[in-house]
């Protein structure tokens, strides 16, 4: 078996051979996908030059790499080439300077977590839940100790985060969970997406959300509270979804996280997937991709 980094040349072709799996979000994404500069979509070929399977590897921080969407042809499912291209996908994101590879595996996807667990030396980290909210009412104002994050100094927030350095966040895809740094809060800060209570400089932060108002939706990335000013907090975000005419809030959060949003917000969830997010930290080498 030889693996290929695929090229857009290859989108056809690979969009024809998802084709075979239902409802496959893969085939949105591919052209995304094709486009990175840096990893990408992988393709397995047998000795005859035919498609055997597809893999992702990206590259979301300078050190931080996902191995995810493998797809592979009905008739070699159960073979092991699922843990071979996995060993691949590792080997590349090793390649391309990674230290730290995780990945996403459904619940109930046992094969997977078999072959990343068992085989390739990957440990859960945390649990992970994508959904969407509908149904939230604004207050008139929200809570005079609860705002946006520009009217807190750098060394109050990053002395919050210090206390989490654990903690992942899915930036612009909730299917990507990545680390997060005082550089991504401070990067929300400045486009007016981080809110924080309480903002008194007097008092130490307890609570602080990471957002983006996108294609008419909110979507939260990031949400950590310690006190008493949760409920607060999803009222200014409540706020600042009227303000912009949203009636949706997406989320990927891990599981704890998610938990809180939804007790504290009252809705039901209307639409929901949960999983595990995979962790391996490895030295990085510097051989070539055949």
């Amino acid at each position: 078996m030889r693996y290929v980094r695929a090229t857009a040349e290859d989108q056809a072709r690979i969009e024809e051979f998802l084709s075979q799996f239902v409802d496959d979000y893969l085939s949105e994404l591919i052209g995304t996908y094709l486009s990175l500069e840096s990893g990408g979509v992988y393709l397995a070929l047998d000795d005859g030059g035919q498609l055997m399977a597809v893999a992702v590897v990206d590259l979301v921080k300078s050190h931080e790499a996902y191995v995810s969407g493998m797809r592979i042809r009905p008739d070699m499912q159960g073979t092991d080439l699922a843990r071979e291209f996995a060993e691949f996908q590792v080997q590349e994101a090793k390649r391309l300077g990674a230290s730290v590879i995780r990945a996403l595996v459904g619940r109930g996807n046992e094969l997977s977590q078999k072959v990343l667990q068992d085989n390739l030396g990957f440990q859960v980290v945390d649990e992970w839940v994508v959904g969407s909210v509908e149904g939230f009412n604004a207050p008139q104002f929200a809570d005079s100790d609860v705002g946006p994050a520009w009217a807190v100094d750098r060394e109050r927030l990053a002395a919050f985060i210090d206390k989490f350095s654990d903690d992942l966040w899915s930036d612009k895809d909730h299917w990507l969970p990545r680390r997060l740094t005082f550089d991504d809060v401070w990067g929300g800060v400045e486009l007016g997406s981080a809110a924080v209570a309480p903002q008194d400089d007097g008092q130490i932060l307890d609570a602080l959300a990471l957002f983006r108002i996108s294609n008419g939706d909110m979507h939260l990335n990031y949400l950590r509270s310690v006190g008493q000013h949760l409920k607060s907090l999803l009222q200014y975000l409540w706020v600042e979804s009227r303000a912009w005419g949203v009636k949706t809030l997406h989320f990927g959060l891990p599981r704890q996280a998610a938990e809180n949003l939804i007790e504290a917000s009252g809705l039901p969830l209307s639409r929901e997937w949960r999983g595990l997010v995979l962790e391996k930290r490895v030295g990085v080498t510097s051989t070539s991709l055949v």
